[in-house]
């Protein structure tokens, strides 16, 4: 399994088509779980058993995304800091996107 984010009941083709990957199952409890922990992050925290993400919500993720790629240069060896910083900006990068429409939902998990 993988956690990924994705726009629930998407309303057009951008919406159906939008899937950003964030980690595997096992990646994340091996990579990410240990800076959520250290960092003591509430959003990220949850994205294993899901979060259903609205527009206001983003620039606390986004934070907590920051805190993680901090984390990570210090903390992981250099290919996994490479995959955990790839997705993270691609995340920082993509996210915002899927609240062009309001009421927007992302589902990250």
């Amino acid at each position: 399994m993988s956690i990924a984010a994705m726009i629930l009941n998407s309303e057009n083709e951008f919406e159906k088509k939008f899937y950003l990957p964030v980690a595997s199952e096992a990646f994340f409890e091996e990579c990410w779980i240990p800076a959520i922990r250290e960092l003591d992050l509430k959003w990220v925290n949850v994205f294993s058993v899901g979060l259903d993400m609205e527009k206001e919500d983003l620039p606390f993720v986004m934070k907590e995304l920051s805190q993680i790629k901090e984390w990570a240069q210090i903390n992981l060896s250099d290919e996994r800091i490479i995959k955990i910083i790839e997705r993270i900006e691609l995340l920082e990068a993509e996210l915002p996107n899927a609240f062009r429409r309001e009421g927007a939902v992302v589902f990250i998990g």
